[in-house]
């Protein structure tokens, strides 16, 4: 077995874990489970890289001296943007990239960025609209996008 082949095979193992810990952590969150980077449309992909860019505009920022309200402005940004209570949201992980969830109430967004972090990607279950939050040096900005 080629040297790659083991170290995909050993990630593979480790983000299995991850996964599932990622799953179980959340209370508040239901999981059915992830879907594939494929899975998603491309123009999702090219939403994030050019949000990404230093030079993006964010649709809403808050500064990150206020991180009490930060969950609360990610609940709000989210469902202003008409994300819905189901969605996809980015992982970070290879082989588990989009965790499908679905949040049941109040407090999702602490729990998502405690499982995942604070960079958050969420894609509409239809696959029609992403919102992104993500954290910068002083700020959190978020950005919405639609096929």
């Amino acid at each position: 077995m080629a040297s790659s082949e083991l170290r995909l095979k050993l990630q593979r193992r480790r983000e299995e874990e991850q996964a599932s810990t990622i799953s179980e952590s959340l209370s508040g969150v239901r999981s059915f489970g992830y879907a594939q980077d494929g899975d998603m449309p491309d123009w999702v992909g090219l939403k994030v890289a050019e949000w990404l860019r230093s030079e993006s505009l964010p649709d809403s920022r808050i500064d990150d001296e206020v991180e009490g309200q930060v969950n609360q402005w990610i609940e709000k940004f989210a469902n202003d943007s008409k994300i819905g209570k189901r969605f996809y949201c980015r992982t970070g992980l290879l082989f588990f990239p989009w965790l499908d969830c679905e949040v049941t109430g109040g407090g999702w967004a602490r729990e998502l960025r405690a499982a995942i972090g604070n960079d958050l990607v969420m894609v509409s279950l239809d696959k029609r609209l992403s919102v992104a939050f993500f954290q910068e040096e002083y700020e959190y900005h978020a950005f919405y996008g639609a096929q």
